[in-house]
């Protein structure tokens, strides 16, 4: 009788894990935490005065900022305060609020609660009365303050060099500041299918990384130093978004697609992949349900390590019969690696995309084909541009000229795909159930085409 490998009964662990998640998941308020008289939210529905530290960094629009407030002492918890742009509050600030506390309300049929309370956050404030209070931060506090101050200090020389919307879209790409690109252009960007583009996810990254690394190996860089440059990038962006979660999060599935990618050990890294989605839900198991961004990067890295392999192997095979010349070779390569990666991610998610957006784009793999070419120009730019500004701020906006017309280019284009009819399609209805239908009868394609695949060979 075989002997069953401690690394395979390891993974089934794990996946029983994840299975169980799952099914206590099903539950309406799976999770939630059990509210007593010590926690702020069994005072939801009350007018209070309260004291506390900004905790997380302000989520700012062009309408408002939102504060999440860390309340101490005989009554605890967190609160998401909605106020005004001015005056000027954010992380590590301690404040004194009063006003209504209230849960958190349905928002067009968006399950807010539940989205806020994957963050431990059941109670907000829509704007109160605020005001500075004292208190002192921690050593971690004020590393991370420091840390976050340098994210500012990035955002503010973007901002000072380029208008908007141009300046926006860079924060979001660099940053990861999603809110300060305006709602018409978010419409825009998830019409043609390009919303991966401005959200911080695995796949996001994958695709960021397998564009960086075609770059420069089209640019004569070996292969050992190009994955000496995306694990560089891996580690620094964690950082440059002042390690929010969803980057650390995503920077490390991310990570574990790419190397599945190019260095093809499937086994090891499904392993790593189950592994690291297990212990992100051991500390947090509402991010099964109620996080949509760890749903698709799971599900688009598992297409990636799966079925992106079939898509490489064809193109292989097209661009071997071609015969071309090595730099035209690279090139073509690069775009159907991109259209290749593209489609995988946007099979593997479509039935959550569908369930929570019901918008399906047809012209998404033409619009990633037309973009996201520019995303390692476009990353070098704005990284040269930061660093000459910060030496002769004068020219800065000649240094962010470059970076200017690629983020012009890509409002161009975005504007131009999205505006025939057929661009995208509306669809309601979809539900969990046909999801699962959706995945088995994907599972049994990809096994055939694998068999298929096989036999040719």
């Amino acid at each position: 009788m075989a002997k069953i490998s401690k690394a395979k009964v390891f993974l089934v662990i794990n996946l029983i894990f994840i299975a169980i998640i799952f099914l206590l998941s099903l539950r309406s308020r799976a999770f939630y935490k059990q509210i007593n008289s010590s926690d702020l939210a069994y005072y939801n529905g009350r007018t209070l005065s309260l004291t506390g530290r900004i905790c997380e960094e302000a989520d700012i629009n062009y309408k408002s900022r939102r504060l999440t407030v860390c309340i101490r002492g005989k009554t605890k918890g967190q609160v998401l305060v909605t106020t005004n742009l001015y005056p000027e509050y954010n992380y590590g600030d301690f404040v004194g609020i009063r006003g209504r506390l209230e849960a958190p309300p349905p928002i067009d049929g968006f399950d807010y609660e539940s989205y806020l309370a994957r963050y431990d956050i059941y109670s907000v404030m829509y704007y109160p009365s605020l005001s500075l209070a004292t208190g002192s931060l921690s050593l971690s506090e004020r590393g991370y303050l420091q840390l976050i101050k340098l994210k500012w200090r990035l955002k503010s020389i973007m901002d000072s060099n380029m208008p908007e919307p141009q300046a926006g879209l860079a924060n979001a790409l660099l940053l990861g500041y999603r809110r300060t690109v305006i709602r018409e252009d978010l419409q825009i960007f998830s019409r043609v299918g390009l919303s991966h583009m401005i959200a911080i996810s695995g796949s996001h990254i994958t695709i960021l990384s397998a564009m960086i690394i075609n770059f420069f190996l089209a640019l004569g860089i070996g292969r050992r130093h190009s994955l000496k440059i995306i694990f560089a990038f891996l580690i620094l962006y964690p950082l440059v978004t002042g390690l929010a979660a969803s980057a650390v999060r995503s920077a490390l599935m991310g990570g574990l697609a790419f190397l599945a990618i190019y260095y093809e050990r499937l086994s090891s890294l499904i392993k790593a992949l189950v592994f690291s989605a297990a212990i992100m839900l051991a500390l947090n198991p509402r991010l099964l349900r109620d996080d949509i961004g760890f749903q698709l990067s799971f599900l688009a890295l598992l297409g990636i390590i799966y079925i992106y392999p079939l898509g490489e192997g064809i193109t292989k095979r097209f661009l071997n019969k071609l015969k071309l010349k090595h730099r035209t070779h690279n090139i073509l390569k690069t775009i159907l690696d991109t259209v290749n990666l593209t489609l995988v991610s946007q099979i593997v998610s479509l039935p959550i995309a569908l369930i929570n957006f019901k918008q399906f784009s047809i012209i998404a793999p033409l619009a990633n084909v037309l973009v996201l070419w520019t995303f390692p120009l476009l990353l070098a730019a704005l990284i040269t541009a930061i660093f000459l500004t910060a030496i002769i701020p004068a020219l800065g906006i000649v240094w962010f000229l470059p970076s200017y017309l690629l983020l012009k280019y890509i409002f161009l284009a975005s504007n131009i795909l999205a505006s025939p009819s057929w661009a995208a399609v509306n669809i309601n209805g979809f539900n969990w159930w046909g999801g699962a239908v959706y995945y088995l009868i994907l599972f049994l394609i990809v096994a055939f085409v694998k068999k298929l695949l096989r036999f040719i060979n």
